[in-house]
């Protein structure tokens, strides 16, 4: 058997979700459980890559096949959702004007 014959089970959720191959950053925040907000935030860590090499105020598209693959991974999840607290928890402090050791 060779990968045509066999249909990965992100292609598989994604037809059964009936989604586009494209989804935008309302989508994609929706999919893998963030805030719009998010979604910034995890492209500027390297943690979200868009299609294509858009301008930075360009709309951004992400790959649904790869998004649903990322919501699926446990691991993934986790350090994602650490950078994205980690950036909320360096903000709050910057803004207070005190700094938190660690």
């Amino acid at each position: 058997m060779n990968d045509s014959d066999c249909v990965r089970p992100e292609l598989a959720t994604w037809a059964a979700r009936n989604l586009p191959a494209r989804l935008d950053v309302t989508a994609t925040a929706k999919l893998l459980g963030f805030a719009e907000h998010d979604i910034q935030i995890l492209m500027g860590v390297g943690k979200l890559e868009p299609l294509g090499d858009p301008a930075p105020n360009a709309p951004k598209w992400f790959a649904a096949v790869e998004m649903i693959r990322l919501a699926a991974d446990r691991e993934w999840l986790s350090k994602a959702t650490k950078e994205v607290s980690k950036y909320w928890r360096h903000k709050r402090e910057h803004r207070s004007g005190r700094r938190v050791v660690r």
